[in-house]
């Protein structure tokens, strides 16, 4: 935007989008790793412990297990906090969705 009010015009002619999400660490993310996290969890908010459960109840070997338990603790380590569904309907429409 501020490249539109400083020369006028727009800074690129095309933008293409992908649907592959990285997690904070550039890695994708993919139940497979253990980094998703459940919009219901946002929703309806989770401790850390029920966090951690679920990646033990998941299908990952054990190292992945452990970097995955680990990367809970150092990013939710209160848990997830409820935000209710309008922190999920903010997301959404914040995305503006386009068809050709």
């Amino acid at each position: 935007m501020l490249g539109t009010e400083l020369t006028g015009q727009l800074p690129f002619k095309q933008v293409l989008f992908h649907s592959l999400v990285r997690d904070k660490h550039g890695r994708k993310m993919s139940k497979s790793l253990g980094n998703v996290i459940d919009p219901l969890d946002v929703i309806h908010g989770v401790s850390l412990e029920r966090l951690q459960e679920k990646v033990m109840e998941g299908n990952l070997d054990p190292r992945e297990q452990l970097l995955a338990i680990e990367a809970q603790r150092k990013d939710f380590p209160k848990g997830i906090p409820q935000c209710g569904t309008d922190a999920l309907r903010f997301a959404l429409c914040s995305h503006k969705m386009q068809g050709e």
